[in-house]
């Protein structure tokens, strides 16, 4: 069972990439709980738009927002000072932004754009929120992660995980997907005995704007394939609230909210090299 009503309003709730896709469909499910949800928007329009969204479709009213682009390591410690002037507590950590690009770019830290979005955001936004995650323990960060099909050989290239030779659309997705995923579970190692947990889950498909990044054909496609797919992200939202998985931590959820071993398919020692990799790209 999840937790009480009174329990989870008295929760606060963060979530990356709330404005659309898996962030927004769970921050709406939790909002319908009652939940005190906190979006990382890009603008002011975009959050207020995607707050007054949520609002409507649940009742509550008691959502906020901060701003930030999450490319921008500049602009992720700047969001977690200001969450963390606004608010004393943080419970429930959801890393759910994300972004396919379909030629190699750079951000204005000289990083490859895909990855700084779907790697090193999680990493610099979760380690900048640890001290008021542990503060406010017992708490939990979810990442969300990809099919665990595509999971089955999660090979990082190490020596070029930035995709600087050879670039590929294909290759620098999987990469980012294999390297958000040893990230969770990375950091549920280094969690352990904290009173704060973590885990990745595969959210199903669930209405998203990946394909704003996209060529025009692929553009015109998306609200074709967005009609035939859920607005709904349940295991997302039973990650974040369920009291039975409170101390659950370092495991991979699927759609239907089962325990799939993804961690057991990655190199021993991997996370650590990641780790240390995603250290000296953000000096954090």
């Amino acid at each position: 069972m999840n937790e009480t009503r009174t329990d989870i309003e008295n929760r606060v709730f963060l979530i990356s990439g709330g404005t659309s896709g898996v962030g927004k469909a769970i921050a709406t499910g939790l909002a319908r709980l009652g939940a005190k949800i906190v979006i990382i928007s890009r603008s002011a329009e975009r959050g207020q738009a995607a707050l007054k969204d949520i609002s409507e479709a649940t009742g509550n009213h008691r959502g906020d927002w901060v701003a930030a682009d999450l490319s921008l390591q500049s602009s992720i410690r700047e969001v977690s000072d200001v969450f963390k002037r606004k608010y004393d507590q943080l419970h429930v950590l959801i890393n759910a932004c994300g972004a396919v690009y379909f030629k190699k770019e750079l951000t204005a830290d000289g990083i490859d754009r895909m990855f700084a979005v779907n790697v090193l955001s999680h990493y610099l936004l979760t380690n900048r929120l640890l001290d008021i995650l542990q503060e406010s323990g017992p708490a939990r960060v979810i990442t969300v992660s990809g099919n665990p099909r595509f999971l089955k050989n999660p090979v990082i290239n190490f020596d070029d995980i930035q995709m600087e030779h050879q670039y590929s659309t294909m290759r620098a997705t999987n990469q980012s997907l294999f390297a958000r995923t040893l990230f969770a579970f990375e950091l549920a190692k280094r969690l352990e005995g904290t009173g704060v947990t973590s885990n990745a889950f595969y959210p199903g498909f669930v209405k998203s704007n990946l394909a704003r990044n996209a060529p025009w054909y692929l553009r015109v496609a998306a609200p074709l394939v967005n009609a035939c797919v859920k607005a709904e992200c349940g295991v997302g939202v039973y990650l974040a609230s369920a009291k039975e998985i409170e101390r659950t931590n370092g495991v991979f959820f699927d759609d239907k909210k089962q325990i799939v071993p993804i961690h057991t398919k990655f190199d021993d020692g991997a996370g650590n090299k990641l780790w240390t990799l995603c250290e000296g790209l953000t000096s954090y």
